[in-house]
């Protein structure tokens, strides 16, 4: 094909491949995910043969987190700005995870918001929009607004 579109093609082929690595990357996890999920299922019914497929309990999947740094910060800066008092660091984690409906007790989401809540108010502090302040004893920061914004 010599008619100009050679570039084009090309891209599109690497993409195509790109995407079938992905499809298939995302098929062996699920089948990984899928034996797990039996086996777990299996011991289950060693324990309570009698259990019903319903009885089972089926976490729902956490709501994507959709916003960037830029919207947690905002998110964190309105709640500095409206409360006028300072909040610690797990304590505006949580309030996200209020905020966006994540459970608490899901560690794994927990943890990523901990740590996306920490780097947003680090960057915040590089901007000088925040002042972190140790609290307690602790490693944890108790953050304040450094001037109106």
């Amino acid at each position: 094909m010599q008619d100009g579109y050679d570039q084009t093609l090309s891209g599109l082929l690497r993409k195509r491949a790109e995407l079938a690595g992905e499809v298939q990357g995302a098929r062996d996890r699920w089948e990984a995910l899928s034996v797990s999920l039996a086996t777990i299922d299996s011991a289950i019914r060693v324990f309570n043969p009698n259990i019903a497929d319903e009885m089972l309990p089926a976490a729902k999947p956490a709501p994507p987190f959709t916003g960037g740094t830029t919207q947690l910060q905002r998110f964190l800066l309105d709640h500095l700005r409206t409360s006028g008092a300072p909040i610690r660091t797990l304590d505006a984690a949580t309030l996200v995870m209020h905020d966006r409906q994540i459970d608490p007790r899901d560690r794994v989401a927990s943890n990523l918001i901990k740590k996306r809540v920490g780097d947003a108010f680090s960057r915040m502090r590089a901007a000088g929009h925040v002042t972190g302040a140790k609290y307690g004893s602790g490693s944890e920061l108790e953050w304040r607004l450094a001037a109106q914004i």
